[in-house]
């Protein structure tokens, strides 16, 4: 390796761990160190500023922004809550009905954070009224937000796709291919996970209880709905017809002119017209620190890549698991060990993404496993899943045992994924 390749790979790591120390974000400390690798590497200031990943910043913003309209006004909580409603009589059944509606509450765009965020609160308060395992409904908030996270009409999934094809240069055809492979290695493995939790931690034997009524729909979060149909519908239809007649090239510019951006901040716009909510408290909905986390480190990554950093690390791992043939095995220990102190997406993906191009490895397998294994930590009682059950366990004495349980658990989850790993999983 040489000299700019340590500086970037070392300055990659201190920035990591500097923000774990102080417990701040990671971005505020990778921006100006990836200042100082430009300089030494020889880029202009200006040359330096547009490593700032802006299509990505795009992406971050415009769908965070629009579904902020149906997260701050209630609606998606409120159609949660009905579809968990009419399971009530039907006990055994909440658990699953609890882990369906997480799917697709962040399957239609909002994304895993707002998963974590927006549903944590209502599945721990069912868990509280009908008794269920804590880890179960750690399950359902967590597995259910990354099973649902990560196909291309979400946050992650955008972000992924995003990722591949700016940061990493690959065809928009490629990078699209690729986010529905990882996204779909996501959905098995999570929906795995709460199957066997579901009768591990025998959701089938919940105490049937009163819930409340839910409340009506109102005239803002019926258009709210409205809206948002018509905006998915403006994203999907035109790509499922192309699919069926990919010779036709007015239906091709039509599809790239109804970019997934331009039509969440085209949402935006009408959302404020029809007046279905109050857009400062949307606006607060963007996640700010993961931009400027994923922007930051973006720009250290950006000077790797181009400095051939990423390249001569990835030969370097590929030398060392050739002799064995465990390279995979190698990128999932390192991918869900950095997860135990970072962020998954912001950080794990954006610095282990760019090195699987330079690996032995099949580009699905590859992305999948590093992705897949980044989740598996955030169980975590120190990361945000693990944190939001936590803080919705009353009982201080339940907090105590929940607490050592999710400290252990991504270790089990991690032994399953190298059995999942070992039978092919990944490379179907």
């Amino acid at each position: 390796m040489e000299v700019i390749h340590i500086i970037i790979i070392g300055f990659i790591i201190l920035s990591i761990i500097l923000g774990y120390v102080f417990k701040t974000n990671i971005g505020a400390f990778a921006i100006p160190l990836a200042f100082i690798a430009a300089f030494y590497y020889g880029l202009k200031p200006s040359d330096i500023v547009n490593l700032w990943g802006l299509n990505l910043f795009f992406i971050l913003i415009s769908i965070t922004f629009f579904y902020g309209f149906a997260i701050s006004n209630g609606t998606l909580n409120l159609l949660a809550h009905k579809a968990i409603y009419s399971a009530r009589n039907y006990a055994w059944s909440i658990p699953i009905v609890l882990y369906i509606v997480v799917v697709i509450f962040v399957a239609i765009g909002p994304g895993h954070y707002a998963g974590f965020a927006f549903m944590s609160p209502l599945v721990l308060y069912i868990a509280n009224r009908i008794k269920m395992s804590k880890l179960l409904a750690a399950i359902i908030i967590y597995s259910g937000s990354c099973a649902g996270g990560f196909n291309p009409f979400t946050l992650g999934g955008r972000f992924v796709e995003g990722f591949l094809a700016n940061t990493l240069h690959m065809e928009s055809s490629l990078a699209s291919t690729l986010t529905w492979q990882i996204g779909e290695s996501m959905f098995y493995v999570h929906t795995l996970i709460f199957i066997i939790g579901y009768f591990a931690f025998k959701g089938y034997k919940v105490i049937s209880t009163e819930l409340d009524l839910p409340e009506k729909i109102s005239a803002k979060q019926a258009r709210t709905i409205g809206l948002v149909v018509l905006i998915f519908a403006l994203v999907i239809i035109p790509s499922v017809w192309l699919a069926f007649d990919p010779s036709n090239l007015s239906l091709k510019k039509v599809t790239t002119i109804l970019n997934p951006t331009f039509l969440c901040f085209l949402g935006v716009v009408l959302a404020i017209i029809f007046r279905v909510g109050d857009e400062k408290a949307a606006f607060k909905n963007i996640p700010w620190d993961l931009i400027i986390m994923v922007g930051g480190l973006g720009m250290l990554i950006s000077i790797g890549v181009q400095a051939g950093a990423i390249k001569a690390l990835g030969s370097f791992i590929t030398d060392s698991g050739a002799q064995s043939g465990v390279i995979s095995y190698l990128l999932a220990i390192a991918s869900s060990a950095m997860s135990l102190f970072a962020s998954s997406m912001g950080v794990v993906m954006p610095t282990f993404f760019p090195l699987v191009p330079t690996l032995s490895i099949g580009l699905p397998l590859g992305l999948s496993v590093v992705a897949v294994f980044a989740t598996f930590t955030g169980y975590s009682p120190f990361s945000t899943g693990g944190a939001l059950v936590l803080a919705g366990t009353k009982d201080e004495h339940e907090k105590k045992e929940v607490f050592i349980k999710l400290l252990f658990f991504p270790f089990f989850l991690v032994i399953g994924g190298f059995i999942l790993l070992s039978i092919g999983f990944f490379s179907l």
